[in-house]
């Protein structure tokens, strides 16, 4: 009887530890690029924040520096842009991205971006999406501007048009999402 009873009595105080709510949010990965080689990260995913689903661009880790020379050093914080509420304005807000390499070289275009370590926060600031062409490529650079410096990464046209792919095969798999 002693048995049972102290079973009982555990069980309840361990279902206590189970109904804790967790401040980390679920992030539900829809496509990610990575290539070694040039340090590229772009990842698409979905998290649910105060209840409703978000969709987030985490364009990965930022160099330091000026115009010219950026250093990557700091392999914690991260990029992300809000990119909407739905997969259809996801797509969308990429879709403007992708506009930006039909306009002449130097166009730029600011957009709400979260510079945090883990997952994307309400702190949003602007950050300047700027088209660039240095010799044979054609480049988005994401740069955030900062006293006196400039915090910047840069995401070439075919890794951007591999993530939209991969953003419409995953809406093709997934219809009924939002």
């Amino acid at each position: 009887m002693k048995k049972i009873f102290s079973l009982i009595i555990l069980l309840t105080l361990a279902s206590g530890v189970f109904a804790q709510e967790s401040k980390i949010p679920v992030i539900k990965e829809i496509t990610t690029i990575e290539q070694e080689d040039s340090d590229t990260y772009l990842e698409l995913f979905s998290m649910e924040k105060d209840g409703q689903l978000q969709y987030y661009l985490n364009v990965g880790n930022l160099g330091i520096g000026d115009e010219i020379i950026q250093v990557n050093f700091d392999p914690l914080f991260k990029l992300f842009i809000p990119l909407g509420g739905t997969l259809a304005e996801a797509m969308e807000t990429l879709g403007q991205m992708q506009e930006l390499f039909k306009q002449p070289k130097g166009t730029s275009i600011e957009m709400d971006c979260c510079f945090s370590p883990t997952f994307p926060t309400d702190r949003l600031e602007k950050a300047k999406v700027t088209y660039r062409k240095p010799l044979l490529s054609r480049m988005l650079e994401f740069s955030l501007e900062r006293d006196g410096y400039i915090r910047a990464t840069t995401v070439s046209k075919s890794d951007l048009s591999a993530l939209v792919s991969g953003a419409k095969f995953y809406r093709k798999i997934h219809p009924k999402e939002p």
